[in-house]
């Protein structure tokens, strides 16, 4: 039996926790990912491309998925600065796909930045 362990509106942020779930023998794979992708209007509603994992498996699929979303498997930065860590989705991009799909309007949002001391 599979589990979801976390879940994405990108695609692409779904299937980078995919496949470093793999790269760590965690048997996972992608749920919605393909309606995801056609329908992308529909993301939220489909509540995102699902990562699901054997149910055995899903407690060390969680520590890493959160150790991913943390940022402790970042890349150093280029210019020794500190790694910017994955942001969860923020209000005003969720505001945004609500405004797209209950409207049709397109609007902007913004990601939180880190603040540098």
């Amino acid at each position: 039996m599979f589990v979801t362990v976390a879940s994405f509106l990108d695609p692409l942020e779904a299937r980078i926790v995919h496949g470093r779930l793999l790269a760590e023998g965690i048997e996972a794979y992608l749920a919605d990912e393909h309606q995801a992708i056609n329908d992308w209007y529909m993301r939220q509603a489909l509540g995102g491309v699902k990562v699901r994992v054997r149910h055995d498996q899903a407690d060390e699929a969680r520590v890493l998925v959160a150790r991913l979303v943390e940022g402790a498997m970042a890349l150093d930065a280029e210019d020794g600065g500190e790694p910017v860590p994955a942001q969860p989705d923020s209000w005003s991009q969720r505001a945004a796909f609500l405004g797209l799909f209950a409207l049709g309007l397109p609007l902007p949002w913004r990601r939180r930045r880190p603040e540098t001391p």
